[in-house]
């Protein structure tokens, strides 16, 4: 059905199908999403479906450079069951949710599926008195006074609800308590002491240091798993939790779903030290199950594979190991 069709038939029938059965609209749904509607006209439409359907690849696959796959589909608008506008100006669309499982198949792309873990995020904002970020609410732009932890707040508020709903993770955040209690902790978390934090070591909790005035592109931040702090960067908010879901989608990926099997050549494998860099750097990959030396010829190796992981995310892993290779699906 041509676009312009659509843009006259889709209010009516919404309304309609939001009378009969809005419990099954209302739901939650995996193939749904998002988008900004910057023109209402046939054009924009098109583009902010475009962009949903971009938008919903990143969600059900947990990789961002899955945005890239919307090239693979049919246009946006033939395969969306319904949208809406919302909030004013943004559209949701519903896709068929057959096609797409279908195309990223195809595509060797893995579905990140069930229920996802929440990220617990603490930040300590210093601006001369040590406080934690909590969501805001919306700020008077009438007020006369420019309290800063309300500017802050609300820059931060926006930043990451977009990255929540972009990659469909759920943000918990430095509880609510007694002033004095939370002054007190926030020193200590700015110092370097830990001591505070709850003691759920199962948590994938992040946490942040800013100092006001530095930007708000440059806070640093570490990550505690399974009781450990692992790691540390520096970035603004929302790649704070891009980075966060990330590592959370390539567990998923690296450990659940049907185990399949590939063929890993690699060349070249110079000498017995190159061989045994490569043995260690498989062991390394939660990608990567088993693996076995299938064949050898001359500085070529050929490996199989065994995985829980698609192929795409694999191939993402494969890649850190630095070797050139080629890889290649067996059976179904």
């Amino acid at each position: 059905m041509p676009l312009s069709m659509l843009l006259r038939i889709v209010p009516q029938a919404l309304a309609l199908t939001l009378l009969l059965a809005s419990g099954a609209v209302a739901d939650e749904s995996q193939f749904r999403s998002t988008a900004p509607l910057r023109d209402r006209g046939e054009a924009g439409v098109e583009s902010a479906l475009e962009d949903a359907l971009g938008r919903l690849l990143v969600r059900v696959t947990g990789r961002r450079a899955a945005v890239d796959l919307v090239a693979n589909f049919p246009p946006a608008s033939s395969i969306v069951r319904h949208w809406r506008e919302v909030e004013g100006n943004r559209l949701e669309a519903e896709f068929d949710e057959a096609l797409v499982r279908r195309v990223l198949d195809e595509a060797g792309e893995g579905i990140w599926e069930g229920e996802r873990p929440r990220v617990t995020l603490w930040l300590v904002v210093n601006d001369g008195k040590r406080w934690f970020f909590r969501p805001a609410g919306p700020v008077d732009p009438a007020g006369t006074s420019v309290d800063v932890r309300s500017v802050i707040s609300r820059a931060l508020s926006e930043a990451l609800k977009e990255t929540s709903e972009l990659r469909g993770i759920g943000i918990d955040f430095a509880p609510q308590s007694d002033a004095a209690s939370n002054g007190e902790c926030a020193e200590e978390l700015w110092t370097g002491f830990v001591g505070c934090l709850p003691d759920a070591n199962d948590e994938f909790l992040i946490l942040g240091r800013v100092g006001v005035p530095s930007a708000l592109g440059n806070i640093e931040w570490s990550l505690r798993e399974n009781g450990l702090w692992r790691r540390v960067w520096v970035s603004d908010a929302g790649e704070a939790v891009h980075t966060a879901t990330d590592i959370l989608a390539a567990r998923f990926m690296a450990t659940q779903g049907p185990v399949r099997s590939y063929l890993m050549a690699v060349a070249p494998v110079p000498d017995l030290a190159a061989y045994e860099e490569l043995k260690e750097g498989l062991a390394r990959l939660q990608a990567v199950r088993e693996w076995q030396v299938d064949g050898a010829a001359g500085d070529s190796l050929t490996l199989r594979i065994t995985s829980r992981t698609a192929e795409a995310p694999l191939r993402n892993a494969l890649a850190t190991l630095g070797v050139p290779f080629e890889l290649s699906r067996m059976g179904p």
